[in-house]
């Protein structure tokens, strides 16, 4: 069958087990490693540091949105993403049978991740082709749902699996068996999804018909290269500076970053944007030039809308708080109480953090979503930020009274997973909302791009901080760290009516 036919599917049929899919590897990557590598005797710092550097595919969604939007179909770089994570499955597998496993394993997840960022970019870019506004704004709440549900498989389930093999196998082949486990089940979703995804005669890279040869891809690829390389050298620079005037990490890190934004935002608003529309201009255009043009017109068209700096501050920083939480919750949970955690056992937090917490969390979204299509996201904006930073105080309370009984670990975990499911409905649906027009696929994946930033740079020195400071003062600097979180909530402007479904 031809992508380039026109086969619809009931949304049903696809969107719960594609989001599902689109999950797995997010979990397994971003808290599944952090639980093994605590099990593996790794240290907080260690795994704070490495897991939140594995977030830095995500963040070039960046970069990499607009290749996924010029060459073939969104459905193409879907079914292919789902094989290479099936291979990666089985990759950290084996991996762990080896003596290096700590090297390997955080290759294997690299590639991995880089592979289920890509899949983000097509899978989103599916949604949004597929299914009109309203019916986006309906199945927000769906997708959210079988999200978090995989999340539940990933973090609770096989969590669970892993503790209770642990005592006979070992840690070491207790998570091998579970890599092979999620493996299996992920490789059947990939069959099932290359036969049940729909086609769409709009489902087509922006080149598409165009006639592309081999100087023009090179020409992109090595632009691609060299605008990331100038990036790069960029970042050490001011890095360099920075330290000069004897700023140290991890704020030198956290200020290069945020002036290196404010740079190439400010550089594709002027001169890339000039360039852009004189070549569009130009009555003899060089065809050599015309991939690299489209790459670049996809960052023009998004850098140069209207609130551009409070769209940037709002996706870097609403999170700011619970991407340095979400990084210590296992650990905190995990460690004796003699280190200032809960001591709970692998299978304990399982079911409390893995289980119970993400049901928690999925009812938050449920709620959220359903509310946003009653009377849209502006009228429901600031009930949610204050319920996606507020319930941070559940771990402020537990890390002070290390509480032993179950029941109320359970309820604190969950009063803090729900608040942020129905907090984070509004950082959805807002960038669904600034993604919207030409280049929508590639303009979403900048989004979360952006967002992978803002969860990357903060988890990075979490857990360095919290080995310094404790767990009990670390989550009191998580409630500090909410103030930038109600700053650039206050500075974004939301359409009147947007996410509100519409009356028949």
């Amino acid at each position: 069958m031809s992508d380039q036919k026109h086969v619809k599917r009931n949304p049903w049929a696809w969107i719960p087990s594609l989001y599902f899919t689109e999950a797995i590897p997010y979990v397994m990557v971003m808290s599944v490693s952090v639980m093994m590598y605590k099990n593996l005797g790794v240290s907080n710092a260690d795994i704070a540091f490495f897991t939140s550097l594995l977030y830095f595919p995500w963040f070039l969604k960046f970069l990499w949105g607009p290749f996924i939007d010029m060459f073939k179909t969104k459905r193409f770089w879907t079914v292919t993403m789902q094989l290479v994570v099936s291979a990666s499955l089985f990759g950290i597998a084996l991996s762990l049978t080896s003596s290096m496993y700590w090297s390997f394993t955080l290759i294997v997840f690299a590639i991995m991740a880089f592979a289920s960022a890509t899949h983000d970019i097509a899978a989103d870019g599916l949604y949004l082709i597929n299914l009109e506004q309203q019916q986006q704004s309906a199945f927000v709440g769906v997708r959210s749902t079988f999200y978090r549900v995989a999340t539940i498989v990933g973090s609770g389930v096989l969590v669970v699996i892993a503790g209770q093999l642990a005592p006979s196998m070992g840690f070491k082949g207790a998570w091998t068996t579970v890599f092979i486990i999620t493996g299996v089940m992920f490789f059947i979703f990939f069959l099932y999804h290359k036969f049940m995804l729909p086609y769409s005669v709009n489902d087509k890279g922006t080149l598409d018909g165009k006639k592309i040869s081999g100087s023009q891809i090179a020409i992109l690829f090595g632009g691609f290269i060299l605008f990331s390389a100038v990036i790069y050298l960029a970042f050490i620079a001011i890095n360099f500076l920075l330290s000069l005037t004897g700023m140290i990490s991890p704020w030198n890190t956290i200020v290069t970053t945020i002036t290196l934004v404010i740079v190439v935002v400010a550089l594709f608003r002027t001169y890339v944007a000039t360039f852009v529309d004189r070549f569009e201009k130009s009555q003899n255009k060089s065809e050599v030039l015309l991939p690299f043009i489209e790459f670049l017109k996809a960052f023009v068209i998004f850098m140069q809308k209207k609130d551009i700096w409070s769209i940037i501050g709002f996706l870097l920083l609403f999170r700011f708080a619970e991407a340095q939480l979400v990084k210590l919750v296992q650990p905190f949970l995990l460690d004796p109480i003699t280190k200032g955690g809960l001591g709970l056992s692998t299978s304990e937090v399982g079911i409390v953090y893995g289980t119970v917490g993400i049901i928690a969390l999925t009812a938050g979204g449920l709620i959220g979503g359903y509310l946003i299509s009653k009377q849209g996201l502006k009228f429901w904006l600031w009930p949610m930020v204050m319920m996606i930073h507020l319930p941070d105080l559940a771990y402020v309370y537990l890390s002070q009274f290390q509480p032993t009984n179950l029941a109320l670990i359970y309820i604190a975990v969950s009063f803090e997973q729900f608040g942020y499911g129905f907090g984070f409905t509004a950082y959805m649906m807002y960038m669904i909302m600034i993604s919207k027009g030409d280049h929508q696929t590639a303009h979403f994946a900048i989004c979360t791009g952006i967002m992978a930033l803002g969860m990357m740079l903060p988890g990075m020195f979490s857990g360095a901080l919290q080995e310094q400071i404790g767990y009990s003062n670390f989550f009191l600097w998580v409630m500090i760290s909410t103030i930038p979180g109600f700053i650039v909530a206050a500075l974004i402007k939301i359409e009147p009516g947007f996410g509100k479904k519409q009356e028949a």
